[in-house]
């Protein structure tokens, strides 16, 4: 029967290590998440403990990152060689890990070395008070498969350059890809996924993490959440594999991730830790990880969303310059440090969900404003219990109405896109995409609101009576007749032209006269009925959109 191992402690001595000292951090069974201000050390404390365990022999396991189970402190974070001169003044003040080997207590000095080879020190694990059955080698890791996560797992495939990035379709076991499906899937809801595995690579990033198949998009297509769960997924798929193979011989493992929340939407990091926590469970393995998010701490406080019974805890430091653990671990006392905000301060009213609506453009965005204006804008928010906010993209509308195949965030998010955008029956189907009105009958390029705008004036100054007259008459403008209309649109063959570029710098440079004299108003009125049904649709996928942020709060 294998040798259980588990991490226990690590303790700071005096003088400090780097800024860290007389501080003892004590490790949950499974999930420890390590919180507190940028600078404090958190990186410093991830090394010490990725670096004292691991399996190191050449012959031994590979994760399907292609590596070692284990890792060097060197590689996360930097450690001068003008710091090996400081910690060699008394060496018996560096930091202590203490594990657990097979009911033995073992101690390992995290000792600073110089390096023959790097331009930066080393830390070498060794042991205090060797044991007598000689449990672990004086100068060696203690056997404990570890998977180290750090920021390089964020490196972008968007952001690099195509010829640096490489993809290529990985032999997996079927009982590890399902694993990672089924691990993406339970965090990140509404992805069709399968079992597809590709490794992917970028040269000179050192990025090394697989991910599974997406049926709508391509691997590499993914968002930086994706593919931090990717690699997630990926750890959680080389302890299976361990366990697998080793059988009775499997020690359990350990998974160490730096900036565990980075590139998650709030909702989602709830169902990360819970799905990390059931991995954690049937792979035998502890977490401990970093984070920034106030939702992910009250994911797993007690005093949140955790369980005070369960084998999880939050660790938080204070003081960046004169590090120390909180006396207060509570999780109200750790959100008021976050924001250094005073105790005394009352809590502030839970803030409604923000409902983002994504325009093509801003001149979409100035021509829905028109239409429904600040006073139906707060109806809608307060009926719905959100606060909207416009937001142009500057992307076209074919590529507005495929961002939901992209990334299941846009599911929570109303897009309205211009009248010439074809809309998919799949897309439609999902409820938050609105068209914008134009006039009944026209086609082509006719139907972009900036044309649509063209048309009406020329219509109000050739129509002699009727809603079109009137227009023309109730425009917010001194004396409106179709001479000015023509002289401040049309002079000298301004707006003749039907082209997308050409349309654009026309409502560009007449914007501020269409505002002020109220001519999308106008239009409003006099065709009223598809004004009606773009509010009502629009109301609708506010409301079903509002409804499935509030599910997931």
């Amino acid at each position: 029967m294998a040798a259980k191992v588990q991490v226990k402690s690590l303790t700071f001595g005096s003088p400090p290590f780097r800024k860290l000292g007389n501080i003892n951090i004590e490790f949950a069974d499974r999930l420890t998440l390590i919180a507190g201000h940028n600078g404090i050390g958190k990186s410093t404390i991830l090394g010490l403990i990725a670096n004292t365990f691991g399996i190191t022999d050449r012959g031994g396991p590979k994760s399907y990152f292609g590596e070692h189970f284990s890792a060097n402190i060197e590689r996360i974070v930097y450690l001068a060689l003008a710091e090996v001169d400081e910690t060699q003044k008394d060496p018996a003040s560096a930091p202590v890990v203490t594990a657990c080997v097979n009911g033995v207590e073992v101690k390992k000095r995290c000792s600073m070395t110089r390096r023959s080879v790097w331009k930066r020190a080393r830390v070498v694990p060794r042991t205090i008070d060797k044991a007598e059955d000689d449990t672990v080698g004086q100068d060696a890791k203690i056997p404990l498969p570890t998977i180290y996560l750090g920021m390089r797992r964020l490196a972008s495939a968007g952001e690099a350059d195509e010829k640096e990035v490489a993809s290529s379709k990985l032999d997996m076991h079927s009982a590890d890809s399902a694993l990672m499906v089924a691990f993406v899937s339970s965090v990140i809801h509404g992805t069709e996924l399968n079992t597809d595995v590709t490794h992917q690579t970028i040269k000179g990033s050192k990025k090394k993490t697989a991910q599974p198949g997406y049926t709508r998009h391509d691997a590499l297509a993914v968002s930086m959440g994706q593919d931090s769960l990717g690699s997630m997924a990926t750890a959680l798929a080389s302890f299976n594999q361990l366990k697998r193979e080793m059988g009775e011989t499997y020690t359990g493992g350990l998974l160490v991730i730096d900036e565990m929340d980075v590139g998650f939407h709030p909702h989602a990091i709830e169902r990360l830790a819970k799905s990390l926590k059931t991995y954690a469970n049937r792979l035998d393995l502890q977490i401990i990880a970093t984070t920034h998010s106030p939702r992910l701490i009250q994911a797993v406080h007690p005093d949140g969303d955790g369980n005070a019974n369960a084998p999880d805890k939050v660790i938080y430091l204070l003081d960046t310059k004169f590090p120390r653990l909180a006396e207060d671990q509570s999780l109200r006392a750790m959100l008021n440090d976050m924001a250094l905000t005073p105790d005394e301060e009352k809590p502030k009213r839970k803030a409604k969900p923000s409902l983002a609506v994504y325009f093509e453009d801003d001149e979409a965005a100035q021509f829905c404003a028109s239409l429904i204006p600040a006073v139906k804008k707060s109806a809608l928010s307060k009926k719905y219990g959100v606060r909207i906010n416009w937001i142009p993209l500057g992307i076209g509308g074919s590529h507005l109405v495929k961002l939901p195949e992209k990334d299941p965030l846009f599911l929570d998010r109303v897009l309205v896109v211009d009248a010439d955008t074809p809309v998919p029956q799949s897309a439609a189907a999902r409820g938050n995409i609105v068209k914008l009105p134009n006039v009944p009958g026209t086609t082509g390029v006719a139907r972009s609101l900036e044309n649509t705008t063209k048309q009406f004036l020329r219509d109000i100054t050739n129509t002699a009576d009727g809603p079109l007259h009137q227009a023309l008459l109730n425009l917010n403008t001194p004396n409106p007749t179709s001479d000015k209309v023509h002289k401040n649109f049309f002079q000298d063959g301004d707006g003749d032209s039907t082209k997308r570029e050409n349309t654009k710098d026309w409502w560009k440079r007449h914007w501020t006269k269409l505002k002020n004299w109220g001519v999308i108003e106008q239009w409003a009125v006099v065709y009223e009925p598809e004004v009606k049904k773009f509010e009502a649709a629009f109301a609708a996928a506010v409301a079903r959109t509002a409804g499935r942020l509030k599910d997931k709060a």
